[in-house]
């Protein structure tokens, strides 16, 4: 009868543990920012080689995304970011890519295979993500027309969530 019991605790811990660790998407309101409100500097390549910044996004909502293809929550996160972009872009979203230290031709595999479309610049060193305090991927700003950090999210989100959509919709409208 003990063994049972000591196997039925095992199971159940090991089911536990998996429910603990696998990668979730939260649906959960995005954090209000409560850090200087100018957000630092992105001038980077673009997976393709053409240079990109934030300032050429001034004027649009921006969803700058901080990933790697290694993270789980990562690429758990990406398919409601492509929802969120194709939805919203005509109204002035852009979701921007910022890859953690990979290699282009690891990025390049990664975004055929996942059928990609949002914009992916590459951080090679890392500096950039330090610069935002990006310390859990994938970590997510909210920016508004003029520039200004709105909101913040460690961890995956569902973008395409309706408490979500309404903060950025928000944005959109202002």
């Amino acid at each position: 009868m003990k063994r049972g019991v000591a196997r039925s605790r095992r199971a159940l811990l090991a089911a536990f543990a998996l429910v603990a660790v696998a990668p979730t998407v939260r649906s959960a309101n995005l954090e209000r920012w409560a850090g200087k409100p100018i957000a630092p500097l992105i001038e980077l390549l673009a997976i393709d080689g053409r240079p990109l910044t934030l300032q050429q996004l001034r004027g649009k909502v921006v969803v700058v995304n901080f990933w790697a293809t290694w993270c789980e929550p990562c690429v758990t996160e990406i398919p409601s970011l492509q929802r969120l972009h194709a939805d919203l872009h005509p109204q002035g979203l852009t979701v921007l890519m910022v890859n953690y230290q990979e290699g282009p031709a690891r990025i390049d595999k990664f975004i055929k295979a996942m059928n990609m479309t949002l914009p992916v610049v590459r951080d090679t060193d890392g500096a950039v993500a330090r610069s935002w305090g990006a310390r859990i991927f994938p970590a997510s700003y909210l920016i508004d027309r003029a520039g200004k950090i709105r909101y913040a999210q460690a961890g995956a989100v569902d973008w395409t969530s309706a408490s979500v959509l309404g903060i950025i919709r928000s944005l959109l409208a202002a």
